[in-house]
């Protein structure tokens, strides 16, 4: 592997924990937002946007370590399982990605204070929703790093 691939290969890394923790980070605000105009606390598009910002700043390193070690340990076991799967490599990496951050917030929920570190996962609902966030950056990363398709007749494998 040239020292060009493995470039490419960490960039491409980076451009998919950047696009889940940002989807991630979203997704947790708005399930917060949606949680709070549930018990009758008016907000306005306006304190939406500006919440949902903040969130972008402050919520982002948390979310940024969750999903990066999630990612180095789902990625390659996705990569093993996509050259058996071939056909549904975007699916496999997919759902890597979102099984990955689910054991993540297992993890930091086993040693984080008693209710619930981060609060849009205490319900199936939400957690499915950032484990669906997630797995799109993780679908992404084995969409760009899909082996070119060799052509041509191929007689033993």
């Amino acid at each position: 592997m040239s020292v060009l691939s493995v470039v490419r290969i960490i960039l491409v890394f980076l451009l998919a924990v950047l696009i889940a923790v940002v989807l991630g980070t979203i997704v947790q605000t708005q399930i917060n937002l949606a949680d709070l105009q549930a018990i009758d606390t008016p907000i306005s598009f306006d304190e939406r946007l500006r919440t949902t910002g903040r969130d972008l700043l402050s919520f982002t390193p948390l979310m940024t370590i969750l999903v990066g070690a999630s990612f180095l340990c789902a990625l390659p076991v996705a990569e093993l399982a996509s050259r058996i799967l071939k056909p549904m490599r975007v699916l496999v990496y997919f759902l890597a990605g979102a099984v990955g951050i689910w054991v993540a917030f297992q993890a930091v929920d086993w040693y984080a204070p008693p209710p619930v570190f981060i609060a849009a996962t205490r319900d199936w609902p939400g957690t499915l929703a950032i484990m669906a966030a997630v797995g799109i950056g993780s679908a992404l990363f084995g969409l760009i790093t899909r082996p070119k398709t060799r052509r041509g007749l191929r007689v033993l494998g």
